[in-house]
């Protein structure tokens, strides 16, 4: 009877029939017919033997092979995971901020947002931070050219904070600390002094970026990602309030991360709200979140009777554009300046003539 294994392939039945020889012995008319088995070819033994040999080397070779190639896939992979020296395809070391390429920086972004914010689940205590980030807070002092009179220019000064972003002195700040300065000092937290230069400055963002010339590195701060800030997040404040009190910090909460402000010039920003204390003189320094990230630069407060706790500051991640552009161009591109400038005309002052 035939039937099928488990593996789906057919077998037939269980027993052998040989063949049939058929022997004559012949003696005057008599004959007789014998039926016997069969008998084995001599060669039959070797063949089986051969066989068995064959089956047992390809055997050894499956293995052999199987082996061989897990291996050289497992090592293959083990190179790709630990690139040596001289691969191309490894990771470059992270230099100063201002990097050319403000994607790496800026591409942050996981598969889902964290629901611990920008700082992440494991975060320093205020102080902790302030040790970590008050060396690149800086005072800024401006000199400004007011204008002029009968006995000549007049001249009058100001102050603000900044934050240093490279090793080699490059230090953001606000457009209106440095606005119309016709002379800029730093002075670090160590208490050393610095002339800077203007690199550049934007007014639309309140931006700008000015220079030092240290005579070694720099502490710098490294910048974080404001998108990944979530309302309620703790954050520390670091400036020079009322353009004397360097150094100064105040902590508080992100309070909302996309308020819409008209500044006093009638410029609409988006800016990060904060109830951390801020007074005049703040305008340039940082607001850093509790893993000791650079998420904003303080640039505005509401000042009025009665209110408390109304403090701005831009977004690090579009600041950081803007400081691309003003370190490498001086200006921020993608802006149309048609050099032309609005001006009203009183047309009662002029004579018309009839043709």
């Amino acid at each position: 009877m035939n039937g099928q294994n488990s593996n789906g392939n057919f077998f037939g039945n269980g027993s052998y029939q040989g063949n049939t020889y058929e022997y004559v012995f012949s003696s005057g008319n008599e004959s007789s017919t014998h039926s016997t088995p069969p008998k084995q070819s001599k060669g039959g033994g070797r063949r089986v033997a051969l066989t068995f040999l064959l089956l047992v080397l390809c055997v050894s070779f499956s293995f052999v092979a199987g082996f061989g190639g897990a291996w050289l896939a497992y090592t293959l992979r083990a190179e790709e995971q630990t690139p040596g020296d001289g691969d191309v395809n490894k990771a470059p070391e992270p230099e100063n901020v201002y990097s050319e390429t403000p994607q790496n920086v800026l591409d942050k972004t996981g598969p889902a947002r964290s629901p611990y914010g920008s700082a992440g689940e494991d975060v320093f205590s205020v102080s902790q931070v302030v040790t970590m980030v008050e060396d690149t807070v800086v005072v800024i002092d401006v000199t400004v050219k007011t204008g002029s009179s009968f006995f000549g220019s007049q001249t009058g000064t100001g102050s603000g904070s900044g934050v240093v972003i490279s090793a080699d002195g490059y230090i953001l700040t606000c457009h209106h600390v440095v606005d119309g300065a016709t002379s800029i000092k730093v002075t670090l937290n160590s208490g050393v002094k610095y002339e800077a230069t203007l690199v550049g400055s934007d007014e639309d963002s309140d931006l700008a970026v000015i220079k030092i010339d240290p005579t070694e590195d720099l502490v710098y701060a490294e910048q974080g990602c404001s998108a990944d800030l979530l309302v309620g997040e703790c954050v520390v404040a670091i400036g020079n309030p009322l353009g004397k009190l360097g150094g100064t910090v105040t902590d508080g909460i992100i309070s909302a991360t996309e308020r819409n402000i008209k500044m006093s010039d009638g410029t609409v920003m988006t800016l990060l709200q904060t109830n951390a204390a801020i007074n005049s003189g703040n305008s340039g320094g940082g607001l850093f979140n509790l893993d000791g990230k650079l998420i904003g630069i303080v640039n505005a407060k509401y000042a009025a009777e009665g209110v408390e706790g109304l403090a701005f500051a831009i977004p690090i991640d579009h600041a950081y554009e803007v400081q691309l552009d003003l370190i490498q161009y001086g200006y921020v591109r993608g802006i149309v300046d048609d050099g032309l400038e609005m001006v009203d005309i009183n047309f009662d002052n002029f004579n018309w003539y009839q043709q």
